[in-house]
């Protein structure tokens, strides 16, 4: 994407109501930063560096700032790039920044897709992971420039555009969802004919994208066999069903195509793309070091490795792991005598306090995550 807006915006909380706080975006044209803006009145200058707002003054309906903001936008009529994109744009769309018609693509989505190894993808972890320097600041403008990076680093070719449905239409209510997909019932052929299976979560309870599915004249299963015409995915989709789609040459598409192909009907998005495939087994196949191309570190064999200060999901690959490597994994929060300790990024811990006295070998999440990708030992890093 040569032409693209990076948005950022700092908020009170995660509900419309908490408010917009500070608002950054940069243009950016050929791989260049180009143009910047950043809106937000400071009202306290030692709480900005907090996040989340702090420190600064709402200007949720501040018309000036929404002007300034629609003008530089004009000006650079480009999509807009943000981490997890549908937040950034509900409070958009809300309090009249946006239409609702204006494009948005998901970073977190995209470096998925093109870097789908990782253990996290949250900024910091991605910051860490990739090396990126950033100081303790952490408002709108200072994060847009470090997604800038990140994408810089991660270089993602795969981008979906957001599913567009208007927070009026729906209000973020399922039963709304299963209401209007259910009044295409006798008048829908999207998918008449079709036999569809569904897999992974989405934004939308899967019961009631079935729902709809046979509302538009589609039979669901719950396996994938010679009858499915379309595999539906959504995140952490399930390996066995992709294989088996592969196997059978079963295509397989995102689920937010269902919905556009679904709800053209009721013209709430008039979907401007092409149906987009997924990618291969290896990009969307679900967690498992059988399936990733993780490399054996020796230095593990047989040593004693906390674990604990992992989240729970991550335990579980990382244990995976270094079971495979012949490591003692120890997953007590109170056990001292482990010859590594791995740690998600950023933590606080006592045992991390105590490690370089206890001796103990202190690897961030971020960093084992690299080695294992890599094949480096420790001392690499």
């Amino acid at each position: 994407m040569e032409r693209k807006l990076l948005l950022d915006i700092e908020t009170g909380g995660f509900q419309v109501e908490d408010e917009i706080f500070e608002v950054a975006v940069l243009a950016i044209e050929n791989g260049e930063i180009v143009a910047s803006l950043h809106l937000g009145e400071i009202e306290d200058e030692n709480e900005i560096h907090q996040g989340m707002g702090a420190g600064y003054a709402c200007i949720s309906e501040n018309e000036h700032y929404i002007s300034k903001f629609q003008s530089f936008v004009t000006k650079y009529p480009y999509p807009f790039i943000a981490h997890n994109a549908s937040f950034d744009r509900k409070f958009l769309v809300h309090f009249g920044w946006i239409s609702e018609e204006a494009t948005f693509y998901d970073s977190v989505r995209a470096i998925k897709r093109e870097c789908p190894y990782l253990f996290g993808y949250s900024l910091e972890y991605l910051v860490n992971y990739f090396g990126i320097e950033r100081g303790n600041a952490h408002t709108a403008i200072d994060d847009v420039h470090v997604l800038f990076k990140v994408l810089e680093a991660a270089q993602p070719n795969h981008w979906l555009p957001l599913y567009k449905a208007s927070p009026k239409a729906f209000k973020s209510s399922a039963k709304s969802f299963l209401e209007r997909g259910l009044e295409l019932k006798g008048e829908s052929e999207a998918f008449k004919g079709k036999h569809l299976v569904f897999t992974g979560a989405s934004q939308f309870p899967r019961v009631l994208m079935q729902e709809i599915a046979v509302a538009c004249g589609a039979t669901v299963g719950n396996s994938v066999n010679k009858k499915t015409d379309y595999l539906i995915c959504g995140e952490k989709v399930g390996g066995s069903k992709i294989n088996k789609a592969i196997e059978l040459d079963v295509p397989m598409y995102d689920d937010s195509w269902f919905i556009d192909i679904v709800f053209q009907d009721l013209a709430i998005e008039e979907s401007e793309h092409k149906p987009m495939e997924l990618p291969s087994t290896s990009e969307i196949a679900q967690y498992s070091p059988k399936q990733y191309p993780y490399k054996m570190l020796s230095e593990f064999e047989g040593k004693r490795v906390n674990i604990s200060r992992l989240k729970l999901r991550v335990q579980s690959i990382v244990s995976e792991l270094l079971e495979k490597m012949g490591a003692i994994v120890v997953a007590s929060p109170s056990a001292k005598k482990v010859d590594y300790m791995i740690y998600t990024d950023n933590g606080e811990y006592k045992l991390l306090e105590q490690s370089e006295e206890l001796g103990i070998i202190a690897i961030p999440a971020s960093k084992f995550n690299r080695m294992v990708l890599e094949g480096e030992p420790v001392w690499n890093h």
